[in-house]
């Protein structure tokens, strides 16, 4: 009788030790490997994107929950539309005396740019059950072997500047651009599955999109 129970202990203390071991590899792989396990979790065992959902997206954090952080809440302005529009066009007097500093007046130069160009309020479709992911790409060196391309492409967005060079460098910086954002002087050629997002410094910059989609008088 003794034997079994010794027998027995002796079992039970090598599957304890067992899994003791397993739980203390898992934890010492996850907290080497990923710098939040959690995130890894959540991608490929939730349920569904909506069942960890409690705000207005099905994001583990929704930028519109200001609450969750004081201080992005304490520096985010709402006020401020970050694309422009015919109604939210109209500048306070100090701006608007700035930009009719230059030769064109821009309140006519806005209703022609918005003649030729859609005008609609993008990007407010937020949902409880959707959570989009972004990459913004800088054109830094630093991007150099780090193999995030698959990663980046990965993204529902993925946001370009500039002149940023793709061709050579796809294992580092990916392949795709969803939204490219430039200023006419270093504006490049983009394909139909990129938008455009300008940066107009000057009313001739707003001139310079009408006359790209209708005469192509403006060339530099």
């Amino acid at each position: 009788m003794k034997c079994e129970q010794m027998l027995c202990c002796l079992s039970s203390f090598r599957t304890f030790a067992l899994l003791l071991c397993v739980i203390t590899f898992t934890t010492l792989l996850f907290s080497y490997t990923f710098r939040d396990p959690s995130l890894y979790f959540f991608k490929y065992f939730r349920l569904s994107d909506s069942f960890f959902s409690k705000g207005p997206c099905s994001c583990r954090q929704c930028v519109a929950e200001l609450e969750g952080d004081p201080w992005f809440a304490e520096h985010f302005n709402l006020s401020i539309h970050p694309l422009m529009t015919r109604e939210n066009s109209f500048l306070s007097e100090e701006t608007f005396k700035w930009w009719q500093r230059q030769p064109a007046n821009f309140s006519e130069v806005v209703e022609e740019l918005f003649q030729v160009i859609p005008d609609g309020v993008l990007y407010v479709d937020a949902s409880p059950e959707r959570c989009r992911s972004c990459a913004v790409v800088g054109n830094s060196g630093n991007l150099k072997r780090s193999r995030y391309g698959g990663l980046i492409d990965a993204c529902d967005f993925i946001i370009r500047m500039n002149q940023a060079p793709t061709s050579g460098f796809e294992e580092d910086v990916g392949t795709r651009t969803t939204h490219h954002v430039m200023y006419p002087e270093s504006a490049i050629d983009l394909d139909n599955t990129t938008s455009l997002v300008l940066i107009p410094f000057k009313t001739l910059d707003l001139q310079w999109v009408i006359s790209a989609l209708t005469t192509g008088a403006i060339t530099q």
